[in-house]
């Protein structure tokens, strides 16, 4: 297989697989079942989300953002998989412990569901990869439709609490901005990126009022390496200033926090059902 570091033959049926990045990596392999001895995982509690099939199963958790070539050497894997961001220190002494692939996702400018399939194609699995994406498809077309009329007069910001600021998530390639969008979800004016490639914007306690042009607001706090408290901390000193509370959204009592472990660091179609399902307790309060 070719991919961003170079070309790899690849075990048609890997049985020892090691994946280094709790996004496609592992998600996809626990859809599948793909035989893992170990796995970087989430700092979040569990772990590894609730909302994947096997996540229970018997692999080690190798922690968020560590790739120790010693320790990896000891799982006698036959195939070892990660984003380019896990691989792009340590691919050379990685590829002389087993065969290993590098593939690109969001932070290279590739759509989530294309990351899927790439690391589905890795494992063999492609074909049911793409079929578990045709499905969430059809209930995401479905949705659109059923609450056609709601969301056709609201507009939504998500909203993400970060250690030391407040961000927009923008309307761009984003997890959760593709699946708001699948879902038939208007985003606000403040929701678009200063620049294409722009995930985010920052704001500033005394930029909040640019909030004001939504009508619901979607929020959650952390994601990826996660620290409790500071992201508290954040959260209570921009929503209990006076420009938070005279926001719309939030004198109408349209302001949901949903759970980041899904709608921040999740890269499946797994996640993207569970984001539908939090659209699906929400969206009718949006009215």
């Amino acid at each position: 297989m070719t991919h961003p570091y170079g070309k790899t033959d690849v075990p048609r049926s890997p049985r020892r697989v090691i994946a280094l990045d709790p996004g496609q990596a592992l998600q996809v392999a626990l859809e599948h079942g793909v035989p893992l001895v170990a796995s970087a995982t989430l700092d979040a509690d569990p772990p590894v989300p609730g909302y994947l099939p096997g996540g229970h199963g018997e692999f080690e958790h190798l922690g968020f953002g560590q790739v120790d070539v010693e320790r990896l050497a000891g799982f006698g894997a036959d195939l070892i998989v990660g984003n380019t961001a896990s691989l792009q220190d340590n691919y050379d002494a990685l590829a002389g412990l087993a065969s290993t692939v590098a593939y690109a996702n969001t932070r290279d400018a590739v759509e989530w569901h294309e990351s899927a399939l790439t690391v589905a194609d890795v494992y063999g699995v492609r074909g049911a990869q793409q079929r578990r994406l045709d499905e969430y498809r059809t209930r995401a077309e479905r949705f659109r439709a059923a609450h056609e009329n709601v969301l056709a007069g609201k507009k939504v910001a998500l909203l993400r609490f970060t250690t030391d600021e407040l961000r927009i998530v923008t309307d761009s390639i984003i997890f959760p901005s593709r699946i708001l969008t699948d879902a038939g979800v208007r985003r606000t004016e403040s929701s678009t990126p200063a620049q294409p490639e722009d995930t985010y914007t920052s704001l500033s306690p005394e930029q909040v009022s640019r909030l004001a042009d939504a009508d619901v607001l979607i929020h959650f706090s952390g994601g990826g390496a996660f620290e409790g408290g500071q992201v508290s901390s954040t959260f209570r000193r921009y929503t209990e200033g006076e420009l938070w509370r005279r926001l719309p959204a939030v004198r109408a009592g349209k302001v949901f926090e949903v759970p980041r472990v899904s709608w921040w660091d999740g890269a499946s179609t797994s996640a993207a059902g569970a984001l539908l399902d939090d659209l699906e307790r929400l969206v009718p309060r949006f009215a």
